[in-house]
């Protein structure tokens, strides 16, 4: 079995060289993220002092501004009325579980993954927020080295965090705890170290496009 690296890696390590884009962050202080981008995030934090810190000064500012705002008197029942319409229109966002490394050493565990050609599997985390309109699915992949994935065009936007081995994109090279993102239109063709295996948590809005024969006849056996 394929093992993760640890989320807390040594101090010694390097820093993650990769990182959410700041609107990422802001969202996430803000607890506005949905469960798979909240899951994805964390496991990026969990690695990155720079943007843990950044988390928490966005944090600190808001609950400043919120200090300095004067009350307003409002209609009886108010409050009631409104946590009553948020329940109705929009499920609560799921916290990531207490221990990411614990949580995700669970899901690489099971036995329901799906297995493809040339050693590559793919498990989706179960538990996004239903109905969150496109908060995003969250899957686990895990590559042998050397491996190119299919080509693909995005449809919606995609993130990656990467948990063991290293992800070639392009010129870019991700190591463990590096943050990857792909916009909505995007195609590429990503391909694995030869280190080993690696191990990647990935976020889908949709499934992509496939660009080539072979992808198209693939797709029905690795939609996302």
């Amino acid at each position: 079995m394929t093992h993760i690296m640890p989320l807390f890696p040594d101090p010694a390590a390097p820093a993650p060289a990769s990182h959410p884009a700041e609107e990422f962050l802001l969202d996430y202080a803000a607890g506005t993220t949905s469960q798979a981008e909240t899951l994805l995030l964390a496991t990026h934090l969990a690695y990155c002092k720079a943007c843990r810190q950044a988390v928490q000064a966005a944090r600190t500012v808001g609950g400043t501004l919120f200090d300095t705002l004067q009350p307003a008197r409002l209609p009886p029942n108010m409050l009631n009325r409104t946590l009553a319409a948020i329940d109705a229109d929009r499920p609560a966002v799921v916290a990531p579980p207490p221990s990411l490394s614990a949580f995700l050493g669970e899901q690489m565990a099971q036995k329901d993954w799906k297995h493809l050609l040339g050693g590559f599997r793919m498990r989706r985390i179960p538990g996004e927020a239903p109905g969150h309109d496109g908060g995003g699915r969250a899957w686990l992949f895990d590559a042998p080295p050397g491996m190119k994935l299919l080509p693909h065009r995005h449809v919606g936007d995609e993130w990656t965090v990467i948990l063991s081995g290293v992800f070639h994109d392009g010129e870019n090279a991700y190591r463990v705890g590096d943050f990857a993102h792909r916009d909505d239109g995007e195609t590429h063709q990503p391909a694995i170290g030869l280190e080993g295996r690696c191990v990647s948590l990935i976020m889908v809005r949709q499934s992509p496009k496939y660009t080539t024969t072979v992808g198209k006849l693939a797709a029905p056996f690795i939609k996302l």
